[in-house]
């Protein structure tokens, strides 16, 4: 497992001394209480409870493995704690537990219901199982959980119930913990879905100082930062939650949604090549189909690979998603395939190469379903290969492709809705109707930026306040131009196709010392890029440039 450094990030420019000298003295802390045995590898979680001595083992590592979102483990885990103890009521909970995924808007009732069922038949029945009082307010919370009403107003009731399980035993560090994840799992966006990360984070904040190990504690929090601006306060658990936890996956990977929300790369690359490859021994150990490795993480990955300016390793590893998509029907393989390969031809220019072909769109996708927004992301790069190209027959069909679709249901989503935008105003350029063109590309950008800003890889897969960028640029607008690549940043930071942007922006205005900071930014993102890309050329000659001027 690759183990973190801390450097003090720059951030757009900005250092950040006081959150880098936290995360230094956590890190040069002893590390004999983090050193893991194979028997700790799901995370420590210290949780009292009635069943017996030998059901412990399953029910603490399945209730680590829940705390990680590795439902399909921890399922596995608690069914065998109740094979041990067949009435141990803590085991049932946990069970029904793992069919809620809260921050992933997925929520399997009649499993839940299935898996309580085998504890007793009715509710009553279940509790009077249920070993101490704390436990049978355990119960009552899922019972709530899965009980009547619509999903909305169940989640609002099982949050409730979890607040005054928290407030009665507040000793008890995992009921706090799982009050935290409910706030988030309210599933609101815009203001009101970033006050209640906030409220979360104030509830995980004391539970962190009183356990810094607790791989729910450590994981909850991430994502209560998972935004550009609160990201910085995220570093801390970042560092410590895939050592906590370091054979999961899910842990593994965690930490780079904030360092994708800060633009570090290097470690963005470095978290999801450790947890696809624990997904690949997870399955490989469990006997599972390739088809639930953890394609989100070699998704991240693809994308820090193509940041750096790596597309032959992009490249090699999209091969692995593309061979298990074309041997199963899971739509969400196909999803991240589908996403990676816009993305691969969108950040490389892969349109202007003679060997070009447009995207494969699959024909007969569902597309309401999972896979629906990344056929969208599909169809919208061989309209902007298209136009690049100069074959506007093909863009305009693209685009009808695309309006269609949004046509076709009931809630296409804003991304989508950009994406058609987009397309629309780079056809009406390339018409040589500019003002109009602009005018619909500025629209998508004012939509974008209305938005709350992507937990992960860009979305939509091409920034529309990025590409307003771009135009400007292009129609010798520079000082405007400007404006809206700091504005991408701002959401994305160090994305490099924003930052190339400033910079040639920059450098377009005679504005040197700020043209070379960015050159500088990208020509360290580029260490490892390969050789001979035009956009690495570019920075690293224009930094040569000026290092000469200046001797």
């Amino acid at each position: 497992m690759t183990r973190f450094r801390v450097a003090v990030p720059a951030v757009l420019g900005v250092s950040l001394p006081v959150v880098s000298l936290l995360v230094v003295s956590l890190l040069v802390a002893p590390d004999a209480a983090r050193s893991q045995s194979s028997s700790r590898d799901l995370g420590v979680v210290p949780f009292e409870n009635s069943g017996p001595a030998e059901a412990q083992e399953p029910f603490l590592k399945g209730l680590a493995a829940l705390h990680s979102f590795f439902y399909d483990e921890a399922a596995d885990l608690f069914r065998e704690a109740q094979e041990i103890a067949p009435d141990f009521a803590m085991a049932y909970w946990g069970e029904a537990m793992t069919y809620n995924h809260p921050l992933w808007r997925q929520q399997d009732r009649e499993a839940a219901v299935e898996a309580l069922g085998r504890l007793a038949p009715t509710p009553a029945e279940r509790a009077a199982k249920a070993g101490t009082d704390r436990e049978r307010a355990y119960l009552q919370t899922v019972e709530t959980l899965y009980g009547e009403g619509s999903e909305e107003e169940r989640n609002l009731a099982y949050s409730e119930a979890l607040k005054t399980l928290a407030a009665r035993w507040r000793q008890d560090l995992d009921a706090s913990a799982f009050y935290a994840l409910s706030i988030q799992g309210l599933g609101r966006d815009g203001t009101l879905g970033m006050q209640d990360r906030i409220r979360s984070a104030a509830v995980l904040e004391p539970l962190f100082d009183r356990n810094p190990d607790h791989p729910g504690v450590l994981h909850y929090m991430i994502h209560a930062y998972d935004d550009p601006i609160h990201a910085p306060l995220g570093l801390r658990p970042a560092v410590l939650y895939a050592r906590s936890a370091p054979a999961v996956p899910h842990a593994l990977h965690m930490p780079s949604h904030i360092f994708v929300q800060l633009g570090m790369w290097d470690r963005v690359v470095a978290s999801n090549i450790d947890a696809y490859q624990a997904s690949v021994d997870w399955v490989q150990r469990r006997g599972h189909s390739r088809a639930k490795q953890d394609f989100h993480s070699l998704s991240w990955l693809h994308y820090g690979y193509l940041q750096q300016g790596r597309y032959q390793d992009a490249d090699r590893i999209f091969d692995k998603i593309e061979e298990v998509a074309t041997e199963t029907e899971d739509t969400w393989v196909r999803q991240y395939r589908n996403w990676m390969a816009a993305r691969r031809v969108l950040e490389s220019h892969a349109w202007a190469s003679d060997e070009w072909t447009p995207l494969e769109v699959p024909v007969g996708a569902d597309a309401s379903g999972p896979e629906g927004a990344s056929l969208a992301g599909m169809v919208f790069v061989n309209g902007v290969a298209a136009v690049e190209r100069g074959e506007l027959e093909a863009a305009r069909e693209a685009h009808a492709r695309l309006t269609e679709r949004l046509e076709g249901l009931e809630d296409p989503g804003e991304s989508s809705e950009i994406l058609a935008q987009e397309l629309e105003g780079l056809i009406l350029l390339a018409e040589g109707k500019a003002d109009e063109g602009l005018a619909r590309i500025g629209e998508a950008a004012e939509m974008e930026a209305a938005m709350d800003a992507p937990s992960g890889p860009v979305h939509p897969v091409k920034p529309a306040l990025e590409l307003h960028g771009e135009v400007l640029l292009a129609l010798d607008r520079p000082a405007d131009a400007e404006t809206q690549f700091e504005r991408a940043l701002q959401r994305t930071p160090n994305r490099v196709m924003s930052l190339l942007g400033w910079a040639r922006a920059a450098a377009a205005q005679g504005k040197e010392d700020a043209a070379r900071e960015r050159y500088a930014s990208l020509a360290a993102i580029w260490q490892k890029a390969d050789p001979g890309l035009p956009a690495v050329a570019e920075a690293r000659g224009y930094l040569h440039t000026r290092e000469a001027i200046g001797r």
